[in-house]
């Protein structure tokens, strides 16, 4: 049970502000949000230990003497534990950058804002663990639930109702064809546990039902990760909800449904039947997401559904490292890696806007013009995100997504072969995104601000961005061990 410390604290921390939500001093609520984000930290070190305990003697010696259910249930394995880490970092980061927005403008809800936050980062951890096919869709709803309820918090805002009825419209659809296909999965297997469905499925005879049921639970996780065609509550749903909100959004639900889909792919699936149909989906899949997202990126006029779009992008990025995690041992490292390293640049990105729409209620690209001027940290902070955003070398996002191209080059993607096409479409897509990241940095540095009014930087949103400066500094200052860690953290076994 010591593996849960990190899901038992995002519960507590969870549960901690509903109660709090009855209390009438706010002197308590500015203490609860600080103290949640500090448990926050400090259960992603617990996590981090555990990442590394799991790797020794006494790790192994620990999974084996828990519970039967538990070890069918959920993967006591130093891979869930890396995207326990990023479950708590991410939800320590928000409570950061969601200060200054609820003391602003939802003083009275605070509390329960970043409770359901807390829930959804708990739903979050338990899908990167998950290796049954109830707890999977429990953690997919606990997760979608909590993405709607905070969608829609502010509910007064017109905008913000309209993006989480249609978040709330297409996640039932897409939830109900996820569900439509684990039922074909349990109909013909009997079995529940991902390693029993590969056993029973191991012999022939399954038929055409087995790649069908495959492709119908990958709408339910193209849905979370915003994989086209089911990207189309993305762009809506940053823009109308909360800017902190979006912020999550944009990381939470994304990272927590690549490692499902990668252990439940790789782990469930791995025959041929069933590989060929999921794998050629996830290729095309791959491919058109980074291209559309980046294309789609550069006309708009709004910098939080250009983010939006953006992140559509990076998904196809990663969806690569998915796609051979059969056929490379790197892939599960490329993505754990490249995982970490969009943490800290895209919720890094997603603070400065929103200390820029804290002060001036703007989120229209127009409205940066000359803000090297009005705030610089807030400038160079955006220029040093969006470079590593580009993945232009030596940033944390170029070695990400240089280890997705090793991953595929290890898979086979020789000079004729399609995946070798694909990394060059990579390559390309990495820079047309050069277009619309630069472009907002050459309005700040470069344009004439509409007036000279400064733009000072609060207290919890400001340190989310030097935490994330510093995330993104810190993974290429001290590369060698900080990769090596999550190499060894990445690595699970499928039996």
């Amino acid at each position: 049970m010591v593996y849960l410390i990190p899901e038992f604290l995002l519960v507590l921390v969870g549960a901690v502000g509903l109660v709090i939500a009855f209390a009438p001093s706010r002197p308590r609520l500015r203490a609860y949000s600080l103290v949640g984000g500090l448990t926050c930290f400090g259960g992603a070190v617990v996590a981090g230990y555990l990442a590394y305990l799991a790797t020794t003697d006494l790790g192994a010696e620990l999974a084996a003497t828990a519970p039967g259910y538990l070890t069918t249930t959920l993967a006591l394995d130093p891979f869930s534990r890396v995207f326990a880490v990023l479950s708590l970092i991410v939800c320590g980061l928000t409570f950061l950058l969601s200060k200054e927005y609820l003391e602003t403008r939802m003083q009275d809800h605070q509390p329960e804002l970043l409770a359901v936050i807390a829930f959804a980062a708990a739903g979050m951890s338990f899908l990167g663990s998950a290796r049954e096919l109830i707890t999977i869709w429990f953690s997919i709803e606990l997760l979608s639930v909590c993405g709607y309820v905070l969608a829609a918090f502010t509910k007064d805002d017109e905008r913000s109702a309209e993006a989480a009825l249609k978040y709330f419209i297409l996640g039932t659809a897409s939830s109900a064809f996820m569900l439509f296909g684990l039922s074909y999965v349990y109909g013909m297997t009997g079995r529940l546990d991902l390693v029993g469905i590969m056993e029973a499925t191991a012999g022939d005879g399954i038929g055409v039902l087995l790649p069908t049921a495959a492709v119908l639970m990958l709408v339910g996780f193209g849905f979370k990760v915003a994989m086209v065609p089911f990207h189309m509550w993305c762009p809506d749903v940053y823009e109308g909800a909360p800017t902190p909100v979006t912020a999550f959004l944009s990381v939470g639900p994304k990272l927590a449904a690549l490692a499902a889909l990668a252990r439940v792919f790789s782990t469930a699936f791995p025959h041929e039947v069933a590989r060929v149909a999921w794998e050629g989906v996830l290729f095309w899949g791959a491919l058109i997401t980074m291209t559309l997202g980046n294309v789609v990126a550069i006309k708009q006029s709004n910098i939080k559904r250009m983010l939006a779009y953006s992140s559509i992008a990076h998904a196809g990025y990663m969806l690569v490292a998915v796609l051979v995690t059969l056929r490379s041992d790197l892939a599960l490292s490329a993505l754990a890696i490249y995982a970490f390293a969009y943490v800290f640049m895209n919720l890094g990105a997603f603070a400065v806007v929103t200390s820029f729409s804290n002060r001036t209620g703007s989120d229209a690209l127009h409205s940066y013009n000359g803000l090297a001027r009005r705030s610089p940290y807030l400038a160079w902070a955006w220029a040093f995100f969006a470079l590593t955003l580009v993945g232009l070398p030596p940033t944390a996002g170029f070695l990400g997504k240089a280890y997705i191209i090793m991953a595929a080059w290890d898979a086979g993607a020789t000079w004729n072969s399609p995946m070798f096409w694909l990394l060059v479409v990579l390559v390309l897509n990495s820079a047309i995104s050069l277009a619309y990241y630069m472009g907002v940095a050459g309005r700040m540095f470069f344009k004439p601000p509409a007036h000279d009014d400064p733009v000072p930087v609060g207290g919890g949103v400001g340190t989310a961005i030097g935490l994330c400066l510093a995330g993104t500094l810190l993974m290429v200052l001290a590369a060698g061990p900080i990769i090596g860690a999550i190499q060894n953290g990445a690595v699970f076994a499928l039996h």
